[in-house]
């Protein structure tokens, strides 16, 4: 083994230690207030820290985004918190610096140390769609139209050429939708009656349709190319 790969596993074996205290005792603060977890209890455990609520939320976001689906219920549970004014712009801004971890973690640590993760998947038609000047379409579509899991597509654009800048704008432009309307159906969800809850149902579900509808265009597209 050669001093790059040491240097890259020491790496990896630091970030996920971290990583695992991190959140160990974050889970252990909450339980040992809260029997369960729900989007109530987790205002009140944020809301504990009174002036320091803000910077703990973003450290919860940070920690817990590697794993799979919290993001999106971290998102809920910024506009249930921070409310739907203030919410979206803390929610996208704290998810655009979430996905810019993996993003640098996979500049640093290499394309195998990623592709490893992916169970063998053959990755190059992905890295093709980036090259030239379709870095920020590359991105865009990525956000919005889902195919891969939030946290591999922080690798994946990590692997490109594409500039910390292009990433960074593409990733907020490409979040924008779904995380606004997540964020607006945290914020009714202290009145489940009422018609902004609905609204906000309504409004997630047709830009969760958004990416439903831009594969089919895409795929008639290609189909007629051919």
């Amino acid at each position: 083994m050669n001093t790059k790969t040491d240097n890259r596993l020491w790496i990896q074996i630091l970030l996920i230690s971290v990583l695992l205290v991190s959140f160990g005792l974050l889970v252990y603060a909450y339980f040992s207030q809260y029997d369960t977890f729900n989007s109530e209890n987790l205002q009140s455990f944020v809301d504990g820290f009174g002036p320091w609520s803000l910077a703990v939320y973003v450290a919860i976001y940070l920690i817990g985004s590697p794993i799979p689906m919290l993001s999106t219920v971290f998102s809920a549970a910024g506009g249930l918190i921070f409310g739907p004014v203030a919410g979206p712009f803390i929610v996208i801004l704290t998810a655009t610096i979430s996905s810019l971890i993996p993003f640098m973690l996979a500049r640093s640590l290499g394309r195998e140390w990623v592709e490893a993760r992916l169970q063998g998947k053959n990755l190059e038609d992905v890295y093709k769609q980036s090259e030239g000047g379709k870095g920020f379409t590359f991105i865009l579509l990525m956000r919005l139209v889902p195919v891969i899991p939030w946290e591999i597509q922080n690798y994946i654009a990590g692997l490109t050429k594409i500039s910390v800048v292009t990433f960074l704008l593409a990733t907020i432009l490409g979040i924008l939708p779904l995380s606004t309307s997540l964020v607006l159906l945290g914020a009714s969800a202290r009145e489940p009656g009422s018609w902004q809850f609905y609204a906000a149902i309504g409004l997630t579900v047709v830009v969760m349709l958004i990416p439903i509808l831009i594969m089919a265009i895409r795929r008639r597209r290609n189909r007629e190319t051919q």
